[in-house]
């Protein structure tokens, strides 16, 4: 088996090395974007992976606005004019099906039958009153989670208990959005949002190898992780549950329709929890970061409390439908500024043929066929023209404000997930949920000399991890109301 795998991880090295062979003699043409100078033999992955932002940054202040990075054996032109975003995601040239179909395959074992119909078709189940049924689901899993944090059977105490925050985030958010897809009678031994969370821990460490090509059998516990994302319930039991989420269920159809096995299934149901996970890192930096600011966690705690007392009837319940958590300014500008600094989403597109890209300024870049483009938004998350002190929390930073870029409004100042996900709203919905609930029915701190940092090294995730968990002590509230969703 070892030696197996050794062959399998020289082969592809062997590979690697005769395709970046070919690139390093590419010639660049009139009209392309400079190359960035990088070392002979990784171009410049090693300074892109210290720190992307960064390097991204020096890079435009020698190159300008479009410039091309050479990645091992992979060209990839990137596009730091924030203005030019919605004209590269036109582009009918600069084409993302291919990009899944990479990370599909590479990362999660399956490729999808006509994606972008399948896109389209299941898009719709995180909208509309796909998404007020979904949201329903999502918030009674939430209040379970939570009264499963009450010590003593759920017995209120005013006793302090500790977690690391990671932790008290995945039993309480995390938990509610695995159950509120699978649903609760899926959750077995081996597949539960205990068990996924732990797996993912440790398959997300090796996801940047993986989605570029790097054989899963060079990494055995990425391997071992997977099998246990894996151990899913069959599609059967997954339509004959009555709390399988609607998206689960609509992809299935779709799959099955085109022909497509229960591994190709599994693998996309992955793919989907995968998306989840990220909303679960963007609740751990949520609660860090209104916890680490005391004026943040006063402000907010003062918001939620008062929205919650308004609303609260003479069964102690309180009753919100999406506009009204919509609408809460403070709250809303808690998850922006989130969403700013932990973003690590890449937006790639491949280059289907030799294309004349005008930008913004309506200066023309001649981009290659085969090669990649690409907009990295974290770079402009990070802008200092943008934002000030870009790299510092500020609670406050979107409340009824607007941000420019070389005298422009930017009408997106925050690109959390990219341009092509459909299920936006509904990911910051669950979010704002997640902090409304847990300020409302905890007390919260962090422990004394408690600091968490990005792990730049994973730009490139949808969502940076931190380098380490941090501890928090966290105490159920004596008196608090029980929260529920309405429609419209």
């Amino acid at each position: 088996m070892l030696a197996a795998v050794i062959l399998v991880c020289l082969a592809t090295v062997l590979t690697v090395i005769l395709l970046f062979a070919a690139s390093i003699f590419r010639k660049r043409r009139p009209g392309e974007p400079p190359v960035v100078a990088g070392s002979l033999l990784w171009g410049s992955a090693a300074d892109f992976s210290r720190h992307a932002v960064n390097f991204l940054h020096k890079c435009r202040s020698v190159y300008g606005d479009v410039f091309t990075l050479r990645l091992v054996n992979q060209y990839i032109t990137i596009v730091m004019d924030p203005h030019s975003i919605e004209a590269l995601s036109k582009e009918r040239n600069f084409d993302f099906d291919p990009i899944q179909k990479q990370v599909n395959w590479n990362v999660f074992n399956f490729s999808l039958v006509e994606p972008k119909k399948m896109i389209k078709d299941t898009g719709r189940t995180v909208r509309g009153t796909y998404m007020k049924r979904g949201m329903t689901s999502y918030v009674d899993n939430l209040n379970m989670a939570c009264d499963d944090m009450h010590p003593d059977n759920n017995n209120v105490t005013e006793e302090w208990a500790a977690e690391g925050l990671r932790d008290f985030a995945a039993k309480t958010i995390f938990d509610a959005l695995f159950n509120s897809i699978f649903g609760r009678q899926q959750s077995s031994a081996t597949f539960s949002s205990q068990k996924v969370y732990e797996n993912f821990e440790v398959f997300h460490e090796y996801f940047n190898y993986l989605w570029l090509g790097v054989p899963k059998k060079c990494f055995p516990a990425a391997m071992k992780a997977l099998g246990g994302l894996l151990a899913q319930p069959s599609a059967d039991q997954l339509l004959a549950a009555d709390d399988t989420c609607d998206y689960i269920k609509n992809a299935i159809d779709y799959m099955r329709l085109h022909g497509q096995s229960d591994s190709d299934i599994k693998g996309h149901n992955l793919v989907y929890l995968h998306v989840n996970y990220n909303t679960f890192r963007l609740a751990f930096w949520a609660i860090n970061h209104v916890l680490e600011d005391p004026k943040a966690h006063e402000a907010l705690v003062a918001e939620l409390r008062e929205a919650v007392d308004a609303k609260v009837d003479s069964d102690n319940l309180a009753t919100f439908t999406a506009r009204d958590v919509e609408d809460l300014k403070i709250l809303d500008s808690v998850v922006q500024e989130t969403c700013r600094l932990a973003s690590g989403v890449f937006m790639v597109r491949y280059i289907t043929k030799d294309t004349q890209f005008e930008d913004s300024n309506g200066k023309t870049h001649l981009m290659r066929q085969g090669d990649r483009v690409a907009i990295y938004p974290p770079a402009i998350h990070k802008d200092p023209e943008i934002f000030d002190e870009p790299t510092v929390f500020k609670y406050d930073r979107f409340i009824d404000a607007t941000f420019y870029k070389n005298g422009k409004e930017l009408r997106n100042p925050v690109i959390a997930f990219g341009t092509l996900c459909p299920g936006k709203r509904y990911a910051l919905l669950q979010l704002k949920w997640y902090l409304l609930t847990a300020f409302t029915r905890f007390d919260l701190r962090l422990q004394p000399g408690a600091k968490a940092e990005y792990d730049y090294r994973y730009h490139g995730h949808e969502v940076l991890p931190p380098v380490d968990d941090v501890n928090i002590d966290y105490r159920p509230r004596s008196e608090f109301a029980r929260l529920d969703f309405a429609s419209e």
